[in-house]
């Protein structure tokens, strides 16, 4: 037998290269076909339709129960459809929902000297114009805001009168509802709201005080504008004393 070495024959060139990528590919394609399926993601929503969602700032979540009706309803009343940029240039009311200076002192937005605070810059809030183009911010605050209401509307008894139907001052009835005691609270104040209810249920035939009878009127239309409206005040707040 020879010595001499066998050569294997030589393959031509670029085929061991072809064979590897072909099993590659092979191999891929199997994986992405044994692959669990993944639904696409829904495009994101635009800024406004995000906010009225109840986007804002972790921590401060839409008031229970505040449906996207009850705030276009609100937001209808006050900027009568204006929308986010909308100013009030005789009372500086501003937004969607018209917040008054003394509304945004409440909640924590301004200070006393009606500097944007922390709070509204957690928000992305430094300026009255901030504040007029950012939707989500409105939403954040009017969550604040809300909660407040409910918080106040407790503490002085008026929740709890919520189911009831009274006798306004124009003679008609006035059904009692959450949401709409929440909305009159956010025209008038919760306090405007309790000194109405005490003069129906207790006095009711004595007279409206003059100063009083422009704010009445203004808590009664909102009770009546939203006695049908879904609202669900936070658990336990209605029970409050």
């Amino acid at each position: 037998m020879s010595t001499q070495a066998v050569q294997a024959p030589a393959l031509r060139p670029g085929r061991a290269v072809k064979t590897v990528a072909k099993t590659a590919d092979f191999k891929g394609a199997l994986a992405r076909a044994q692959a669990p399926f993944t639904p696409p993601r829904p495009p994101a929503a635009a800024p406004a339709e995000r906010a009225l969602a109840g986007a804002g700032t972790p921590g401060s979540p839409p008031a229970a129960g505040t449906d996207a009706t009850f705030r276009n309803r609100i937001a209808a009343l006050e900027s009568a459809g204006a929308g986010w940029a909308a100013r009030n240039p005789t009372s500086g009311a501003l937004g969607r929902y018209q917040f008054m200076p003394i509304a945004l002192r409440d909640i924590g937005w301004q200070d006393g000297a009606g500097a944007w605070t922390e709070r509204a810059a957690a928000a992305g809030v430094r300026s009255e114009a901030d504040f007029l183009s950012n939707p989500a911010a409105q939403e954040t605050a009017m969550s604040d805001y809300l909660l407040r209401a409910e918080q106040q509307l407790a503490a002085n008894g008026s929740l709890r009168a919520a189911g009831q139907t009274v006798t306004a001052t124009d003679g008609g009835t006035v059904p009692l509802t959450e949401a709409g005691l929440v909305a009159a609270a956010h025209r008038r104040g919760a306090g405007a709201v309790a000194r109405w209810l005490e003069h129906r249920t207790r006095t009711p035939d004595a007279p409206v005080p003059e100063a009083a009878r422009v704010a009445f009127a203004d808590v009664e239309q909102r009770l009546r504008d939203f006695a049908g409206v879904s609202y669900a005040a936070r658990p336990g707040l209605s029970r409050a004393a």
